[in-house]
């Protein structure tokens, strides 16, 4: 009796070890490179994903081009989870709409990655994202580099 107690005990642990838990979504705060017209600007940004299924998700954005706030661009869409080759790395492809002040509204499509060197929820984040400005002076089009922290589930 005991050694069938103490198998169903191990079958379990083991099935609720090797189940991959449910994504919840990430909180992302870092600094951002835009590349706009001539000069590159340096940007404090911050983004949230928060997923409905296990893999598609909702996704806002928030970056300003100064700590002042005199300009910058919010957008809010949706995220795709792609598979990972490795368990602690995590691929999302996210695009939205939304405005760029001081006036112009906005596209953006990009590629974040979410690595996680430890167990703790707490992840590295990089990405490349492209923006599609309606009527920004002196570039129509915006290119970025990311990379901050995350907690990441």
């Amino acid at each position: 009796m005991r050694r069938a107690t103490f198998a169903a005990g191990i079958a379990t642990l083991a099935a609720t070890s090797t189940a991959a838990a449910e994504p919840i979504g990430a909180l992302v705060g870092g600094s951002e490179l835009a590349i706009v017209g001539a000069k590159p600007r340096q940007r404090v940004n911050a983004a949230a994903i928060l997923y409905v299924t296990p893999r598609l998700g909702l996704h806002a954005s928030l970056a300003r081009l100064a700590l002042d706030g005199d300009s910058g661009a919010i957008t809010a869409g949706i995220a795709y989870r792609a598979n990972a080759a490795r368990p602690r790395l995590e691929l999302v492809v996210h695009a939205g709409v939304g405005y760029a002040w001081p006036a112009a509204p906005v596209a953006a499509v990009g590629v974040t990655t979410f690595l996680w060197p430890t167990r703790l929820p707490l992840a590295l984040a990089a990405g490349v994202r492209a923006y599609a400005f309606g009527q920004l002076e002196p570039s129509p089009i915006a290119l970025s580099l990311d990379l901050g922290l995350a907690l990441a589930h």
